[in-house]
């Protein structure tokens, strides 16, 4: 092998396009430019999707909605909740045999999506007694879980709750400063803290229910977390 017998591969080097030499160099003697016009001419420019004055493509097609899923977009209003009736309650517990029945356990079973919001309303009757934690509670489905010895449980997560120490710079976080804080929710409403988001912060929490990975955060920054009755 010699220098002056390389070569490059076939097909690795093109031919280079050579325009503005006349009808001889193959490309005619408009330069491939066409005839006339403003993409004839120097300096032309075009917005995308432009189409000359008439209505463009994406603007002639019917439009989509669009529903932004992330938690701090989430409607607290009363349409962006999963309604579930007394009635509806005792027939879960009954097909599942529990007694308690959480956001988590919904979930769990394919009542509701992830992310979902989940309200109480007193339609139906309550024979039962059941532990239930819910995002909402009507009066009427509070008193009739109460009257059968059973308890209603507002949920609550830990970024909720950090976010009132936050507001409020205090140390505790108690029934009071919720209800400070949050206009649904009544002080003499029992709570239930379950883990969503990391703690940046230290505060002790006052609640009737804790879940273990909740608890896990208030712990790991040597907070206090007491159990109400």
């Amino acid at each position: 092998m010699k220098l002056s017998n390389l070569k490059p591969a076939a097909g690795s080097v093109k031919k280079t396009k050579r325009i503005a030499r006349g009808t001889g160099s193959g490309h005619g003697g408009t330069s491939t430019r066409g005839h006339k016009g403003a993409k004839a001419r120097a300096g032309f420019k075009s917005k995308r999707a432009h189409e000359g004055g008439q209505m463009p493509l994406q603007m002639r097609l019917p439009k989509g909605g669009f529903k932004n899923t992330h938690k701090r977009y989430k409607s607290n209003r009363a349409d962006s909740f999963v309604v579930f009736n007394l009635n509806d309650l005792a027939t879960i517990a009954q097909n599942h045999s529990v007694d308690t029945i959480t956001k988590d356990f919904l979930y769990t079973n394919g009542y509701i999506s992830k992310n979902d919001l989940v309200k109480i309303l007193g339609d139906g009757e309550l024979s039962m007694k059941l532990t239930i934690s819910a995002n909402r509670f009507s009066k009427s489905a509070s008193e009739a879980i109460s009257n059968q010895g059973g308890v209603s449980l507002v949920e609550f997560k830990t970024s909720q709750l950090q976010a009132v120490a936050h507001s409020l710079n205090v140390e505790n976080v108690t029934a009071k400063e919720i209800a400070l804080c949050y206009s649904f929710y009544n002080e003499g409403e029992k709570i239930h803290v379950v883990a969503e988001g990391s703690l940046k912060m230290k505060f002790n929490i006052e609640a009737h229910l804790v879940d273990t990975a909740a608890k896990d955060l208030f712990l790991s920054l040597g907070a206090n977390v007491v159990i109400l009755s």
